[in-house]
């Protein structure tokens, strides 16, 4: 099985590296003449240095080809090859996929419509403090007209996430999420935005963003701001979802390559205290929802991970499966026993049960307006809202997980 998926790297790093050639050098060539005893693995490295080191050499348009080109060829051949059987093999679900089944073109455009939203809220400069402040406090105000219109509070909070992204992406000295006259009920969404952006401008330098993230967060929040970082290492891979981001406009079209994914990103996880990395792996979990065309295939890729990262993916999509089927999620509640291993599935409603959590918190009187109707809706809602009182005790929400979660 190992021989088969380093030689199934092999092929795919030909691919990618006949596309380099394509536009950069064949003299570069050269660089590649290994022993002939030389691994499969070794050399699909050699090949990826080759195309990383092109896309280097190339600028303006010709590099945005470059990077398109190379992120549709990784897409389609990952497609390939997973079809084929090359791909890691995930828990495959012990029960009925249909309960939280969405349309294809229903799925498709929401996901689509989501990316712009975030992105109809960003924007391509600095952003002054007073501006930041109207425009979250506009989002949120505007959401709350309506506290039972998911549909509005979901775009209320991916607006703020595109604005947030920006004061990340491009710093202003005079910015801080500690601004009094902010409204707290966007300060979650708001970290997250900004841990996204940031990670991008410090390209997922953890020692630049933990400073950053301590000297412009506000007291409590800061942990949101890590959970950014998860989404952008989803983003950043290659891939057609990244094409599709970079076409949307939510990253640059020629955006780099993320850290090394050896062994699920080891060495970059391995920079962060366990309660971090849990908040990455929530962020990329989060990105595997939008990426997959449904819920079970998104959760079967999340079981292939290293057993550590699983729950907070999990979590993660299970959070951004609500948001992207907002207007579904009375019947998402009452259908999410997905049929995988318990602590998955437990992790999943969490992660459910978290973002109604959420959703309370930015616009107050969501969950007191809520009438469910089936029983496991009506057990989730009744966490929700207890785990709602709580936050709203203490004064803040946790990052990304509850209090009393189910087991």
């Amino acid at each position: 099985m190992e021989m088969m998926r380093a030689t199934g790297d092999l092929i795919k790093s030909l691919a990618r590296f006949s596309w380099a050639l394509s536009v950069y050098t064949a003299g570069q060539a050269g660089s590649m003449l290994m022993p002939g005893g030389a691994s499969a693995a070794s050399r699909a490295g050699a090949m990826n240095d080759i195309a990383n080191a092109a896309g280097g050499q190339l600028s303006g348009p010709v590099r945005t080809t470059y990077a398109v080109g190379t992120n549709l060829s990784s897409g389609l051949i990952d497609f390939v090859f997973s079809t084929a059987g090359f791909g890691p093999k995930g828990q495959t679900p012990s029960g009925p996929t249909s309960g939280l089944s969405v349309p294809m073109l229903a799925g498709g455009l929401r996901r689509v419509a989501g990316v712009r939203t975030v992105s109809s809220g960003a924007l391509h400069r600095q952003v002054p403090q007073d501006e930041l402040v109207e425009a979250l406090s506009a989002y949120q105000r505007e959401a709350a007209h309506s506290p039972s219109d998911l549909k509005s509070i979901v775009v209320g909070l991916w607006k703020s996430e595109g604005l947030s992204t920006t004061v990340g992406k491009y710093p202003n000295e005079e910015n801080t999420f500690s601004d009094p006259r902010l409204p707290r009920a966007a300060l979650p969404i708001a970290h997250v935005g900004f841990g996204s952006g940031s990670t991008e401008a410090l390209v997922f330098d953890p020692a630049k963003l933990k400073a950053l993230f301590a000297l412009r967060a506000a007291r409590d929040y800061q942990e949101f701001s890590y959970e950014g970082i998860g989404a952008i290492l989803r983003i950043y891979e290659r891939g057609l979802f990244k094409v599709m981001s970079g076409a949307l406009g939510l990253i640059r079209l020629d955006a780099p390559d993320g850290p090394d994914p050896a062994d699920f990103f080891a060495a970059y996880f391995a920079q962060y205290p366990p309660e971090i990395q849990r908040l990455i792996a929530h962020g990329y979990g989060r990105i595997i929802a939008f990426s997959n065309m449904n819920i079970y295939s998104a959760l079967q890729e999340i079981t292939t991970l290293p057993p550590e990262r699983v729950e907070g993916a999990a979590h993660g999509a299970g959070f951004a499966f609500a948001i992207m089927n907002s207007t579904d999620l009375p019947r998402m509640l009452e259908a999410s026993a997905v049929p995988f291993d318990p602590k998955v599935r437990a992790a999943f409603q969490n992660g459910l049960a978290y973002s109604l959590v959420f959703f309370d918190w930015y616009v107050p009187g969501l969950l007191q307006s809520w009438e469910p109707a089936g029983a496991l809706e009506t057990e989730l809602v009744e966490l929700a809202r207890a785990e709602a009182a709580l936050s709203r005790a203490r004064g803040f929400p946790l990052a990304f997980r509850l209090q009393n979660a189910r087991s």
